[in-house]
């Protein structure tokens, strides 16, 4: 089980790196040589607007929007775990003016999670390229009355199946990060989802809901200001941003990991040029000194890969959650 939220990393380290190594000359050429695009270009976004993966969309959009010479504007379409924007990509003209900002969860968790999609997940959706990672941290509302993460899982095991948990949806990242953590604590939560991780933050700074994972970046200021308690991050290594706040591996749950990939992708049949050309443009977004300091500022990390580690990187998590799946070790909802 631990290999859901951890191996993302691990593989990470191994086969991406950042576009000054990745990006070739002949690449590069034949890139610029594409006269595109010639209008605004749409990013579709699965998640409600002020979400960490909402704010990457918009700091790559920005970026984009001036190397490109055309705005590109970000389309918020949360729902149903991302099937409605990752389906509004796969059903766009495949020239390039629809591209869709995707994670783990919705292109390796949730197929397995719901019985029919309306498209195939590998072979109606382009990788293009990633652009960053997403640490967690497990926040609860400071009426749980709790502390620290061995506080936690004391109430819950005394208390099994009676405290709820929010998450931004079923089968994204902050959802599989607490189902990974319920079994390897020994407890059994409630799962509430929501259709972002706005109006999930919001529930649970209103005492509807007590605990949640979420991202640094979207509950830094919540934790700053004393609102939400933050119980233990899901970084092997504490985060600059909070150094008081112990990973969940010192609280006494080794190896422990949770994070969330992000990356572009499009329709599955975008000439191969103006797939090259994303791709190389992108690698000088996360390359780019403004973008590296905004992720670092939020928590986040960047990362960054070729077309074809994107596509190799999804195929391997897919086939991992396939037999997770279908052993019956993750429940479907």
């Amino acid at each position: 089980m631990k290999l859901l939220i951890t191996c993302t990393k691990k593989h990470a380290r191994k086969m991406l790196f950042y576009s000054a190594l990745c990006m070739s000359t002949v690449g590069a050429v034949s890139a610029q040589g594409i006269d595109w695009p010639k209008k605004p270009v749409r990013l579709v976004v699965a998640f409600a607007p002020g979400g960490a993966v909402d704010t990457i969309g918009r700091d790559i959009a920005k970026e984009l929007s001036v190397l490109w010479g055309q705005p590109v504007l970000v389309d918020n379409k949360p729902g149903a775990g991302g099937v409605i924007a990752a389906d509004v990509t796969a059903k766009a003209a495949p020239d390039g003016y629809t591209l869709f900002l995707a994670t783990d969860g919705i292109n390796v968790v949730v197929p397995f999670m719901q019985s029919k999609l309306p498209y195939d997940t590998l072979s109606d959706l382009r990788p293009i390229a990633l652009v960053g990672t997403i640490p967690l941290i497990l926040v609860a509302n400071e009426d749980l009355k709790i502390k620290n993460l061995n506080e936690f899982v004391t109430r819950a095991k005394n208390r099994p199946g009676m405290i709820d948990y929010a998450s931004n949806g079923v089968g994204v990242s902050p959802h599989m990060a607490m189902e990974l953590f319920q079994r390897t604590a020994g407890i059994k939560l409630n799962h509430v989802p929501y259709k972002g991780s706005g109006s999930a933050l919001q529930d649970m700074l209103g005492g509807r809901v007590p605990v949640m994972w979420g991202a640094v970046s979207s509950t830094l200021t919540l934790i700053k200001s004393g609102k939400i308690i933050p119980i233990a991050i899901g970084s092997l290594e504490r985060s600059p941003l909070l150094p008081n706040v112990p990973t969940v591996s010192e609280a006494g749950f080794s190896g422990f990991e949770a994070a969330t990939w992000v990356g572009v992708m499009g329709p599955s049949k975008i000439p191969a040029a103006i797939v090259q050309k994303i791709q190389v443009d992108l690698q000088k977004v996360t390359a780019s000194p403004l973008y590296r300091k905004q992720q670092a500022d939020k928590g986040n990390e960047v990362r960054s890969s070729t077309s074809d580690e994107f596509a190799d990187l999804i195929r391997m998590e897919y086939g991992r959650n396939k037999a997770l799946f279908e052993s019956g070790e993750i429940p479907r909802e």
